[in-house]
């Protein structure tokens, strides 16, 4: 047993290195930008100042997951589609469907400079299928295993740091939808979601909301 997980842990490694090697390479010949003014204000609503904003880029393409589609955050800088790049200089100025989606990755970007291996904890979801594996998601219907939350069932006895760290980003996206975008397009179906837990999920976030720069509100998974 200990040498299968030995052997496990060395490939994770070599994993971990080759990611670490193509974002170099990426962010030699790819397109970046830093935040704007109105993303650095949109992301304050949630993080205040617990993220160093001067230090995030965001890229085009390089390490975008290929299966999904979805931006990727590996070590604190946000990697998206061309498509994505190219038709949002500004977040902040989007549809609210893709404010929220930059607020679940500026989550990653919070976890990664308070000091956990988002990289990492990213492998280690796609080894055990949590972004190859789709489920039936209490909160979300159809879901990639690694966001599943079930915030009034399964889920309500625990705490922000209790949930893994795409399950703190969902929750992330649930608060600022709920709270700050709650005018806009009414009728989505992510808001009306939002909406229904967001008591749940002000009572998850109580502790974080307060000081988000408290290193125990991080994912230990």
């Amino acid at each position: 047993m200990t040498n299968v997980f030995k052997t496990f842990t060395e490939k994770l490694k070599k994993i971990d290195s080759d990611m670490k090697n193509k974002a170099v390479v990426a962010i030699k010949i790819g397109t970046k930008r830093k935040l704007t003014p109105g993303e650095i204000a949109m992301s304050r609503l949630v993080f205040k100042d617990s993220i160093d904003y001067a230090k995030v880029w965001i890229h085009l393409g390089g390490l975008v997951h290929t299966k999904t589609g979805n931006a990727m955050t590996p070590a604190g800088e946000i990697y998206i589609s061309a498509k994505d790049y190219e038709q949002n200089p500004d977040f902040s100025v989007s549809r609210p469907n893709l404010k929220h989606w930059f607020i679940h990755e500026m989550t990653h970007v919070w976890q990664y400079q308070m000091g956990v291996s988002t990289g990492w904890l990213g492998i280690k979801q796609l080894c055990n299928g949590g972004y190859t594996s789709t489920v039936n998601s209490a909160d979300s219907g159809d879901e990639l295993k690694a966001y599943d939350t079930d915030l009034m069932g399964r889920d309500i006895n625990k705490k922000f740091q209790d949930f893994n760290f795409e399950q703190q980003g969902r929750i992330i996206e649930f608060y600022f939808d709920g709270t700050f975008l709650k005018n806009e397009e009414p009728h989505r179906k992510h808001l009306k979601i939002s909406k229904s837990l967001q008591g749940k999920v002000l009572n998850i976030l109580k502790d974080f909301l307060i000081n988000p720069k408290n290193k125990l509100m991080l994912p230990k998974g």
